[in-house]
């Protein structure tokens, strides 16, 4: 959802670090991005081995969690490009379309009816609906499970390496629509393909029907 559909990664960002220095800590960019749609199981002990043990994960992503309400509050929720192009053609070609998220399921409910396009998702599933969260497979396999669609049918529009690896690991198609960096060789490999916007993931699609 954050970073793919809404324009809302770029928010997630700035609250870490702002959440982060209310907390006495310097957060540089490169570790907020490191833990973009990464559960607590794996994001409280990378910042705590980079922090050290005095860094309160639950606090700061709390705080952090205020901060991301507040703006948007204020200021609304933007739509990624190409994104209506892309849920139309769905709809179009009867192809079930998920949300997968690490946001808990009432607040992506919430924000997804904010910017006008909860009913265009056959299914949302919610990161609190999962034992464990990306990068894990967990959240994916359970999407795809409730869509009644093999793993290996779908294809995973992810915009951040834990995102790709969740998907991967659960034997979807990940296709990276990059947002605030670019696909890392690390993840190159396991890719279907990179598309410049969300409409430009349409051709992935139809290269699996």
């Amino acid at each position: 959802m954050d970073g793919v559909l809404l324009d809302t990664e770029k928010i997630y960002l700035q609250c870490w670090q702002q959440s982060a220095a209310e907390f006495g800590f310097q957060m540089t960019r490169d570790v907020a991005l490191a833990v973009r749609s990464c559960c607590q199981k794996y994001a409280e002990p990378f910042l705590k081995s980079i922090f050290g043990d005095t860094f309160s994960y639950l606090q700061v992503r709390d705080r952090r969690r205020q901060l991301v309400a507040a703006h948007i509050a204020q200021h609304g929720i933007t739509q990624k490009p190409g994104l209506v192009s892309l849920l139309t053609y769905c709809h179009n070609h009867n192809i079930c379309t998920a949300v997968a998220t690490a946001t808990s399921k009432q607040l992506a409910l919430e924000r997804l009816k904010l910017a006008g396009i909860q009913q265009m998702f056959s299914e949302i599933i919610g990161g609190d609906e999962v034992h464990y969260g990306k990068p894990d497979p967990d959240i994916y396999c359970f999407a795809a499970k409730t869509m009644g669609i093999p793993p290996e049918c779908c294809i995973a529009v992810e915009d951040s390496p834990n995102g790709i690896f969740s998907a991967f690991a659960a034997g979807c198609k990940p296709v990276m629509v990059p947002d605030l960096t670019p696909p890392e060789m690390a993840i190159r490999p396991i890719l279907l393909g990179v598309a410049e916007t969300l409409s430009d993931v349409i051709p992935y699609i139809e290269s699996m029907r």
